[in-house]
């Protein structure tokens, strides 16, 4: 097979959130980066979601998820304006507060339990009684009053940020970097020869210093070589967007897995399902259904919104649930970010910051044993 003349130096493999992320903190180091992506940039999985960031705390986190949540959490705001310095774009990052909503035993049980948690971490929460909660938020005022009503919970510290927003702004950020972005490059396959990778790009082998892959859910697509051929399960998410005359919520609302992210122009995204359909995208009118009648019935003046959209992502959930963030301990220089499932938005920032620290041989900030790369090696 053909291998290219040209050697990158370090070459970053899936244009989501992720890839660009670290494509940006590297470029801002100094690297020369390529960011190489099957379609689009930001057109997959990292513009489908909904931009839920809920709170976080780094300096009282010991378990590792958290750990990552937290650094993430306090580096959103940070990154938000630098990007906005940087391009003059608003990525919509705003600490709206988030309502944790229950409406049967288990998920009941379930906020106690996480309410509890959080307060041991010093993230502020409060339970707010029923009948106070018209007053807190009017919207929600013929949900309180229903028989499904059974608790509900107010975060603070939740943000929401505009994904299609972000993408677009960190695009830009790199570019104004150096980075040299590839799209509609065909990926298949990736190797390393005396300690240096080379990726397949389009028929074509090609070389680099250091290879990042952070594929999404496509990454077991071209990591057979590495054994991760079948670490990745891709997993459908629905989404559905409404749009009311004027804005009638500006918070985040979370029942269970399912929830309403309204936007201060009356956007109001609808969501979500968790779907294992194999790499097939789409969305059904049975879902989309159901999340309509979601929404209805936590605010039944959405009954005379527009509805302007509906998307599907795949989502890209490990076999352990903790994303891999790491050097592949067969190679030398090939490193991946994958497997964030429905926190890639979330945590892409603090994947990004301890990937730069890996790849310039620095200490990352957070002990990253529990997202090692070969405890998912099948």
């Amino acid at each position: 097979m053909k291998l290219s003349n040209n050697t990158h130096d370090i070459i970053v493999v899936g244009g989501g959130i992720i890839g660009l992320s670290i494509a940006w903190r590297l470029a801002s180091e100094g690297r020369l980066v390529t960011l190489v992506e099957r379609n689009q940039i930001g057109s997959g999985t990292s513009w489908s979601g909904a931009g839920i960031l809920p709170p976080a705390n780094l300096s009282q986190s010991t378990d590792p998820l958290d750990q990552l949540r937290g650094l993430s959490h306090e580096l959103f705001p940070v990154w938000a304006a630098d990007i906005q310095s940087e391009t003059g774009k608003d990525i919509g990052l705003r600490r709206c507060g988030g309502w944790y909503l229950a409406e049967s035993p288990g998920e009941m049980a379930a906020m106690i339990g996480l309410a509890d948690y959080w307060s041991q971490l010093n993230i502020e929460v409060e339970q707010v009684p029923l009948n106070n909660l018209k007053n807190a938020e009017p919207s929600l005022t013929s949900w309180s009053e229903s028989p499904r009503a059974l608790g509900a919970w107010w975060a603070p510290d939740e943000y929401q940020v505009r994904p299609p927003h972000l993408l677009k702004a960190i695009q830009e950020a790199c570019q104004n970097k150096g980075v040299v972005i590839e799209e509609n490059a065909n990926v298949c396959d990736a190797r390393e020869i005396h300690s240096k990778p080379q990726i397949k790009i389009n028929g074509e082998w090609q070389a680099c210093e250091q290879l990042v892959l952070s594929g999404g859910a496509w990454l077991s697509q071209f990591t057979h070589r590495q054994g991760l051929g079948q670490s990745i399960i891709p997993v459908r998410g629905q989404i559905l967007l409404l749009q009311t005359p004027i804005p009638i919520c500006t918070r985040v609302i979370n029942v269970g897995n399912r929830y309403l992210v309204c936007r201060e122009d009356g956007h109001i995204l609808v969501g979500s399902c968790e779907e294992e359909v194999g790499y097939q995208n789409g969305t059904s009118d049975e879902i989309i259904n159901e999340l309509y009648q979601f929404a209805c019935f936590l605010i039944p003046q959405l009954e005379h919104s527009k509805q302007v959209h509906r998307w599907s992502g795949l989502r890209p959930m490990t076999f352990d649930g903790f994303p891999m963030i790491g050097r592949i301990p067969s190679t030398v220089n090939i490193y991946v970010a994958c497997g964030h499932y429905r926190s890639g938005l979330h945590l892409s920032t603090g994947t990004a910051s301890i990937m730069t620290d890996m790849l310039q041989g620095r200490q990352p900030k957070i002990d990253m044993d529990a997202f090692r790369i070969g405890k998912q090696i099948l």
